[in-house]
């Protein structure tokens, strides 16, 4: 590539550069974490950020019911709404291997909405245990009743 043609491109890549730093403002989900935990299976792995998720989750179980207890489904959301000054509600809705078509329900009201909006569900423990993991998933955003946001599983109709 001669000198004269690298110059020619400069405009383009800064445009493509530009374009990469912008960032999408509004109210939505921007990523969710999901992580099932089996403290039976060993986690063996080159990178040690892989095997300390699992020890993150397991973290102060010493007996086999508390470790037990932390077995399942986790769910990490990341979130942003426009207006911080009021309370936030995020709906986590979910269907497992032994209820069907039955949809259970987990609620969080969030009334001061931090900077860093990130909101954990968990299907763990006796929940796991008696209805199986989780199939198909929905998480919803709504404030001052209505929904502003929605993001959901592969499975989810």
């Amino acid at each position: 590539m001669s000198l004269k043609s690298a110059v020619r491109l400069l405009p383009v890549l800064a445009v493509a550069a530009l374009s990469a730093c912008s960032s999408t403002s509004g109210p939505g989900f921007t990523k969710v974490n999901i992580y099932r935990l089996d403290p039976d299976k060993d986690v063996n792995a080159v990178d040690p950020s892989i095997r300390f998720e699992q020890r993150h989750y397991l973290h102060g179980a010493v007996t086999r019911e508390q470790i037990e207890a932390r077995r399942g489904n986790y769910y990490k959301l990341y979130w942003a709404v426009e207006d911080r000054t009021r309370p936030v509600r995020l709906r986590f809705e979910y269907r497992q291997s032994a209820t069907g078509f039955t949809t259970r329900t987990q609620v969080q009201d969030i009334t001061t909405v931090e900077k860093t909006n990130i909101t954990e569900f968990g299907v763990i423990g006796e929940e796991f245990r008696t209805y199986g993991k989780v199939l198909a998933w929905r998480a919803v955003l709504l404030q001052d009743g209505k929904q502003i946001a929605e993001t959901k599983s592969f499975l989810w109709e």
